[in-house]
């Protein structure tokens, strides 16, 4: 029965995917026509070549690939580093720093925007895609996550490395680090899956059309006169892609992450 509901509910999040890709492939006479199609009657290529070839696609790939993977790396480091702070560290305060981690869960981003576009804009980092790397570097979802993980690993491997007279950052490095994969897989799917979904920010930071990202480019699909929705379908499903391939790539590693740190809590 458990299996039964799971497949109902695959097909279920799958039929919008799927309508997306298939209507990705028909005309605009096709995609207004009445009854709609489930399958194009005649395949058509005219919103993928529009997009590739009409359109700055690769800078906007280049652009959204450069913030998603720099914020990606730089958050990685800064969680994981905290998580393991908070979790093995002696140092004073410590729970109080653990509880402002843990109160910011609750925070969302639209609370902190109006603030967040003025610290962007004293910086200098309006209109730069530092600008919306700078800003979200630090996530406390991915690093109270990386505390539960951190918790859980064994205190003789780090007792050892400091009686052969390993410092904190050997140990850091060349123990905590490998023995935390999965961790770092299930924090660097999450942190570039967001950063490249990501459309508020670059919304109210970027304005030159050549720093675009995807989702600020998806927007700017829609005319004057018109909806293009060949064009907006085929990019949507281009936009999918990366994504999905980082995902297919690193599931195990990132389901195991999950179970043994965001779980727990």
């Amino acid at each position: 029965m458990r299996k039964v509901i799971v497949i109902i509910l695959a097909i279920l999040f799958m039929i919008p995917i799927f309508w997306t890709v298939s209507s990705s492939l028909k005309s605009m006479n096709e995609i207004y026509r009445y009854p709609p199609t489930i399958f194009p009657q005649e395949i058509s290529l005219e919103g993928y070549k529009n997009v590739i070839y009409e359109s700055q696609f690769p800078r906007y790939v280049a652009n959204t690939l450069f913030v998603a993977i720099v914020s990606t790396i730089i958050t990685v480091f800064i969680s994981v580093s905290l998580g393991y702070g908070l979790a093995k560290g002696t140092f004073k305060y410590k729970n109080f720093f653990l509880e402002m981690v843990t109160i910011t869960l609750f925070i969302t981003a639209q609370v902190i925007m109006v603030p967040l576009f003025v610290v962007i804009k004293q910086l200098g980092l309006i209109d730069s895609l530092w600008g919306l790397i700078i800003p979200a570097v630090f996530t406390p979802t991915a690093s109270f996550t990386a505390y539960q993980y951190m918790k859980d690993l064994p205190n003789e491997f780090l007792e050892s490395a400091q009686v052969d007279g390993a410092n904190e950052w050997q140990i850091f490095f060349k123990i905590v680090l490998p023995m935390s994969r999965p961790l770092i897989a299930a924090i660097s799917i999450f942190s570039f899956t967001w950063r490249w979904n990501d459309f508020v920010l670059p919304l109210i930071v970027i304005n030159s059309g050549d720093k675009f990202t995807i989702q600020l480019a998806l927007s700017a699909l829609q005319g004057q006169y018109g909806i293009p929705w060949n064009e907006i379908l085929a990019f949507s499903v281009l936009a999918i892609i990366p994504t999905l391939i980082i995902f297919l790539l690193f599931q195990n590693l990132f389901m195991k992450g999950l179970s043994a740190g965001g779980l727990k809590y």
